[in-house]
């Protein structure tokens, strides 16, 4: 790229200066880059959250884009940290399940960075003590072998799958973002092929839900009510609850990790 990308995706919240120093350090280290921010509002060390914000925004940008991800990023010799090249993409984070979430097992076009000669700090800064000089190496044509040694295997990640005794089926909250929407980790398409045009009930908490909705201003069974809990589908292509112009999370005490269970009949 002529101008090259560098994508953020973190938990260093906005309070802080560390989306500063990072892109302080991008700035100075390659010529015409473009910095942007996907998000810095990952809750500490959810790396689920993370792995499900990657997914849905990555492979959005154009081929060569860098993509910096530093959520649960302590190096230890089991999880080192990584650059990894997919799809004309280049990924700099840590093997603690992310890689193996995003990419499978498939190392071929992975490495475990080398610390380099301009290497300074103690690492505990990831984004900013290793992966910044990286970010700086690949943008000014470096290939991934020149920088670390291949990977052999990955720490494995065990997703949170949608799992069924008969026609009850229980899945999960995958995320939950700032409008309090809980994205769940069953897709739409999942969801219509196990359906097959049959009724639907889902039990979340006290609450039960007969309906899926076409998009936050549809009426459910309780009417119109802005606190009506809702179930749609979010342009991530995911089942969703939600509620209109209010928060479901906070309304209804939801949260990443727990089960909704799913009655078909």
């Amino acid at each position: 790229m002529d101008s090259p990308i560098v994508t953020l995706t973190t938990d260093w919240g906005y309070r802080d200066f560390f989306a500063g120093m990072v892109k302080g350090r991008l700035y100075s280290s390659i010529p015409g880059v473009r910095v942007v921010d996907i998000t810095h509002g990952i809750d500490p060390y959810q790396l689920g959250s993370a792995i499900f914000v990657a997914r849905q925004c990555c492979q959005e940008f154009p081929k060569g884009t860098i993509h910096i991800i530093d959520v649960k990023s302590t190096y230890t010799p089991m999880n080192p940290h990584i650059v990894a090249e997919h799809n004309g993409h280049f990924y700099l984070c840590t093997d603690n399940g992310l890689p193996h979430a995003l990419f499978g097992d498939d190392t071929s076009h992975m490495v475990a960075l080398s610390p380099s000669a301009s290497h300074e700090g103690f690492g505990n800064f990831a984004a900013y003590d290793i992966f910044c000089d990286a970010a700086a190496r690949l943008a000014h044509g470096a290939s991934i072998g020149e920088l670390g040694t291949p990977v052999q295997n990955l720490t494995r990640h065990i997703p949170l799958a949608t799992t069924h005794n008969g026609n009850i089926y229980k899945t999960h909250i995958a995320y939950i973002d700032a409008y309090g929407n809980a994205n769940l980790t069953m897709s739409y398409a999942e969801f219509e092929r196990e359906r097959q045009g049959r009724k639907f009930e889902m039990q979340v908490h006290e609450m039960n839900l007969y309906e899926l909705l076409p998009n936050y201003a549809g009426k459910n069974e309780v009417g119109n009510r802005r606190a009506a809990l809702l179930l749609t589908v979010s342009s991530t292509g995911m089942l969703q609850l939600a509620i209109r112009e209010g928060s479901a999370e906070q309304l209804f005490g939801l949260q990443v990790l727990e089960s909704i269970t799913i009655r078909f009949f």
